[in-house]
């Protein structure tokens, strides 16, 4: 047998027990004395009791897991065969009843899960319905969820049905002594999710040491993408996204501040920052002084929220902005790129190659060095050293 989940209208209702072969499943639950939660069988279109002890719960089910028939089988008995049916769940009797499974319930059910691991969960971002099925799935089969808020998961497993499994605190504070604990329970055999607040934990948000301590404990990490607010704000932002930098939180202050801001000056790719609304105009004003007012940029506010705002325009107009309406929720700040220098001409080139010679270079060191600096060909800089 092989452990899966059972999951009804989209509500993780029961570890299942899924028979390894086919010749398995066809014998259903023959035999058996009890019924340890649920068996799906699939595929299967018919069951029978004959040689139980015991009266099972049986709901056949269509190609797309939904549910056509339900019935309570007593023992020595034949069930129905249902012509459109491809799969059939079996169950203790009366678990229907505590499921709210019924004619026209949808049903899915995952396969094979590899139960020690950590699992990165990424959760909505701001709407809800934007949490997947497979997210809901990973969510109802841990045994701890590793959260930054006990309060803000709580209510999300409660939005799902998902009774709260024991939860661990792993925010910017705890992460470290955390970790320890994550490790010491995978290695007892549970599944950990790990999840944020709001987006894929690790990407500026708790997570990163955990996954590292998780892989060099030589234990499997697995990941169930989601929502994002980089990369949400990102496509909406008409900016290029072939080729995109990831800066998050910038230093808040120092040579550390100032060195990222002259690195941000210089990208040739577009960048995705995050923000807080009170350092918004503070960051902004930096980049108008560091990048230019005209550099264009995107600011996205509470993405996917019920006051979700999108603005577009220059980093001198958005810092504007900020003096005529009071900066409020999490800000997505999206940076144009920096315009390609200018081609250098023949006499820049000439009076680089020269100083190179005269600082010792040989022609062909003169010429390599000349060349890789300002991003011409080797051709071209041979020729003007030789001309």
């Amino acid at each position: 047998m092989s452990e899966s989940l059972l999951i009804v209208d989209d509500v993780v209702c029961a570890r299942a027990e899924v028979a390894a072969t086919l010749a398995a499943r066809r014998r259903g639950l023959l035999g058996r004395t009890g019924i340890d939660g649920a068996l799906l069988l699939s595929p299967a279109r018919q069951v029978h009791t004959f040689g139980m002890q015991f009266p099972i719960d049986v709901a056949w089910c269509d190609r797309r897991g939904t549910v056509l028939r339900v019935a309570t089988l007593e023992p020595a008995r034949l069930g129905a065969f249902v012509w459109r049916s491809r799969s059939v769940i079996e169950a203790a009797a009366g678990a229907f009843s505590t499921w709210q499974l019924g004619v026209g319930s949808a049903v899915r059910h995952t396969v094979g899960v590899n139960k020690a691991a950590l699992v990165l969960v990424a959760t909505p971002i701001g709407n809800l319905g934007d949490l997947s099925p497979r997210a809901a799935e990973a969510l109802g089969a841990a045994d701890t969820i590793a959260c930054e808020d006990t309060r803000r998961t709580g209510r999300l497993l409660a939005h799902l049905g998902i009774s709260a499994p024991r939860l661990l605190v792993v925010n910017e504070h705890t992460e470290y002594d955390a970790t320890s604990t994550v490790v010491e329970r995978i290695r007892a055999g549970e599944r950990v999710v790990l999840v944020s607040d709001a987006g894929m934990p690790g990407i500026s948000d708790p997570g990163e040491l955990c996954v590292r301590a998780v892989i060099d404990a030589g234990f499997p990490v697995e990941v169930v993408p989601g929502p994002s607010a980089a990369d949400t704000m990102l496509v909406a932002s008409g900016l290029p996204t072939g080729r995109f930098v990831f800066e998050g939180f910038l230093p808040r202050k120092g040579a550390e501040r100032a060195a990222r801001l002259t690195e941000l000056a210089g990208e040739g790719r577009t960048t995705v920052l995050y923000e807080a609304p009170h350092r918004l105009a503070r960051t902004l004003r930096d980049l108008a002084e560091k990048c230019g007012a005209d550099r264009r940029v995107a600011i996205g506010r509470e993405l996917t929220k019920v006051y979700e705002e999108l603005w577009r325009g220059t980093v001198g107009e958005a810092l504007a902005r900020t003096e005529e309406v009071t900066p409020r929720g999490e800000y997505v700040v999206v940076l144009a790129g920096a315009d390609a220098p200018p081609e250098p001409d023949d006499d820049d080139l000439i009076a680089a190659i020269n100083r190179e010679k005269a600082a010792g270079a040989s022609t062909r060191d003169a010429v390599d060095a000349v060349a890789g600096r300002h991003g011409v060909s080797k051709r071209r800089v041979y020729a003007l050293a030789i001309g």
